[in-house]
């Protein structure tokens, strides 16, 4: 008898699904926030690309759970914790969606 080679590869699950940036916003602008994990870091680079446009906030979330909003080119240097996104506040509070996620006019 002779050994029979085997061709199986095991393939590791992903840990985070990347999302297309208008999906993503799609989502924060209709639930008004967003949790993302530490590791998440193919949401938060697009979430990076989408607060230089002025489309979204970004929150760190401290040790002790208090946010922190990140200002432009701050975002990059917090990729190590938890983070919040939020819609802008174009109708008032940041996160709090307004009639239909619509612009005001």
């Amino acid at each position: 008898m002779f050994d029979q080679e085997t061709n199986v590869v095991a393939f590791k699950p992903r840990a985070s699904v990347a999302h297309h940036p208008k999906s993503l916003l799609e989502r924060i602008y209709a639930a008004g926030a967003l949790s993302v994990r530490t590791d998440d870091k193919a949401t938060k680079t697009a979430a990076v690309m989408l607060q230089a446009l002025g489309f979204l906030v970004i929150e760190e979330i401290l040790a002790d759970g208090t946010p922190r909003r990140l200002q432009r080119g701050e975002a990059r240097g917090a990729m190590d914790r938890p983070w919040r996104l939020l819609k802008p506040p174009f109708s008032g509070e940041p996160g709090v969606p307004d009639g239909g996620g619509a612009f005001p006019a």
